[in-house]
């Protein structure tokens, strides 16, 4: 067998419950799936049984690092973590950029699986070749950024980089994320929850192995081809200039307008100008002291920002167009300085800034209604464009205190608690929080709901900024099925979505020439033959691997793949798409079209045996028939 290049080598495996730790050779899989989240998508779903609820200690949390991580391909930094949904028992997936990634390959490892449950707080170091669980007593209670810190002065070494939870994960709340170097959240699907529940804090690490390369002169050609795309690119330089908010969220600019951010918990998805002009790129340009960047990134994108004085005074990395969505239009907020305090605050405390909005909106409703009172919030009034109440709210989520025990769970579950018609206006898709304004662009719409990961738009979601395209229904079914694989071929190899230049972004993303750009980086990296259609294919196969997960374990139908009620059955109430909203009829000749690209039954959404095997899935189709879960036509 030829020899396998580009990987740290090994697959560590921790069971927290014992303490024992064992490797076994990344080989065993690299070359059926890859890397990250594809290496990470086949052994959960190999080894996680149907009875095995998210918080079970059998429950397993899986760090994927990209196959091409850790090398000088452009924009290759990024992690993978699956595990079960908490929010629905299907689908738990997430993804972080950052050092962390690259540093745990350079320390040995590819993957990292997590199974058990610690009898104390542990936290896991690893370092060439080695790796150790540690006590971590000490820092159970402390922020990300206080963890980080901490653990750098323990281990006497600056350089460590650290992925932890915060007290949103201790405390186990379903919007709690995992935070990688301070910023980079992996965000949805309770995986800072199930982290917590396996009393874990923090994996660190630290290595100094170098990454072989099979073909040198190839893959050099292959990375000089990237960067020529990227530095010809016409986003470039603006992306570098003001990173992706600043290039993506000036007061005029055409997203304001696109729907994705919803106002007031969705009852709209269009903010009033006046407001916007007072959160806007050129407002939040102030704060802006420079730009950062992940591994191997040559855009660099990430915001340092900076509020110098006031009560809102801090510092700290990010602010993106989802903290616009979260901490302005989403709870009606126009103060710049608190919602970029609300955005590190969260960052700090480790809850996932998408789904702890989302919560937090739902009870602002809810309090508007009447459906929720000051003696419910401990005196708070919870009324839309307060920003003290969201920072209040954020602390109150994070620590399980009063009405933030009460809104923990998330939306969907808490609003069948409540009752009242509050399950109306409670935005959720698969169970899972989510983020986005979801009527107006089609394909962005489509993309978020039909994701296995649920309600999340960095899978399949495609978009583009002229109207006559976004609002059409046209064509999105067959961009949503390419996107979805080529997401699954960045996930595998740890490119970022975000790289300019190397996507044909007036494509809606999904392009051959980039998926042959990145096969041939990965093929001269690694020593494997990949073409852009044998890559593609995979990816296709991990999402079927994801979508059998979801059908063996969460049950879901076509009932599933529908967008949220409030989106179903409300229209836009104002802006240039008034009276826009998802026809339900379209919306049921879209799901046919996908289903049947896939070839899926149409009926329950099941994947048949003939789909599974052409795409060399005989053994997934084997598991299904054995659960009753697989269509014969």
């Amino acid at each position: 067998m030829i020899k396998l290049y580009g990987y740290g080598g090994k697959i560590l495996r921790v069971n927290l419950s014992n303490g024992k730790i064992f490797t076994q050779p990344t080989e065993k899989y690299a070359r059926r799936f890859i890397g990250g989240r594809g290496i990470n998508t086949w052994i959960m779903f190999d080894e996680v049984g149907p009875e095995v609820n998210p918080l079970d200690p059998e429950n397993l949390l899986i760090y994927g690092v990209g196959a091409l991580v850790g090398t000088l391909a452009p924009f290759a930094c990024r992690v993978s973590i699956e595990t079960k949904n908490a929010f629905n028992g299907g689908v738990g997936s997430s993804n972080c950029g950052g050092h962390f990634g690259p540093e745990l390959k350079f320390a040995g490892f590819d993957n990292v699986v997590i199974y058990g449950r610690a009898e104390k707080p542990v936290y896991l170091w690893m370092h060439d070749g080695e790796a150790e669980l540690k006590d971590a007593s000490s820092i159970w209670g402390k922020t990300t950024w206080e963890t980080e810190k901490i653990l750098r002065d323990d281990l006497g070494d600056e350089e460590i980089r650290v992925s932890c939870i915060g007290p949103a994960g201790e405390n186990l709340v379903r919007s709690a994320c995992i935070m990688t170097d301070r910023a980079k959240a992996a965000g949805g699907s309770g995986v800072g929850q199930i982290m917590g529940a396996k009393k874990l804090k923090a994996l660190a690490a630290r290595g100094s192995r170098s990454i072989e390369i099979a073909k040198p002169e190839e893959f050099i050609e292959a990375v000089d081809e990237a960067r020529k795309k990227i530095e010809s690119a016409p986003d470039t330089t603006i992306y570098r200039d003001v990173g992706y908010y600043g290039a993506e969220s000036r007061s005029d600019s055409k997203p304001w307008e696109a729907g994705f951010r919803p106002v007031r918990n969705g009852q709209d998805d269009y903010w009033d100008p006046e407001k916007i002009k007072k959160v806007s790129a050129e407002v939040m340009e102030r704060y802006r002291k420079k730009m950062l960047a992940c591994f191997s990134c040559p855009v660099s994108c990430m915001p340092w920002m900076e509020v110098k004085n006031g009560p809102y005074k801090i510092k700290g990395e990010g602010w993106w167009n989802n903290s616009s969505n979260s901490y302005c239009t989403r709870v009606d907020c126009t103060n710049p300085e608190v919602a970029l305090k609300s955005h590190l605050l969260a960052n700090q405390l480790g809850l996932d800034g998408d789904n702890a909005a989302n919560i937090i909106a739902w009870a602002f409703e809810c309090y508007e209604r009447g459906l929720l009172t000051k003696k419910d919030t401990e005196g708070l009034e919870l009324k839309w464009g307060d920003h003290n109440v969201v920072l209040k709210m954020l602390e109150k989520l994070a620590y399980r205190d009063g009405i933030g025990d009460f809104l923990a769970d998330g939306v969907k579950i808490v609003s069948e608690k409540l009752g009242h018609g509050s399950e109306a206006f409670a935005l959720h898709i698969k169970g899972q929080d989510t983020l986005d304004g979801i009527r107006i662009s089609k394909g962005w719409a489509f993309g978020i709901v039909t994701a296995p990961c649920a309600g999340r738009h960095l899978r399949g979601a495609v978009h583009s900024l002229r109207p006559e395209e976004f609002l059409s229904y046209d064509g999105v079914p067959k961009r949503v099925f390419l996107q979805e694989q080529f997401k699954a071929i960045l996930d595998m190899t740890g490119i970022c979505l975000y790289n300019h230049g190397i996507l044909s972004w007036e494509t809606n993303y999904a392009d051959k020439n980039a998926a042959e750009l990145v096969a041939k980086l990965t093929s001269s990296a690694t020593g494997m033959d990949l073409s852009a259609d044998k890559f593609m294919r995979i990816g296709r196969q991990i999402h079927n691997i994801e979508k059998a997960f979801n059908t063996r374990y969460a049950g879901f139908t076509p009932k599933d793949d529908y967008p949220p009620q409030r989106y179903w059955n409300e229209p836009v109430k104002s802006g240039p798409y008034k009276g826009e909203r998802i026809d339900h009829e379209k919306w049921e000749e879209m799901l046919d079209e996908y289903y049947e690209l896939h070839g899926w039954n149409k009926q329950t959404s099941w994947q048949s045996n003939q789909c599974l095997e052409e795409i060399s899935l005989a053994d997934v189709a084997n598991r299904l028939e054995k659960y009753g879960k697989l269509k014969t036509f």
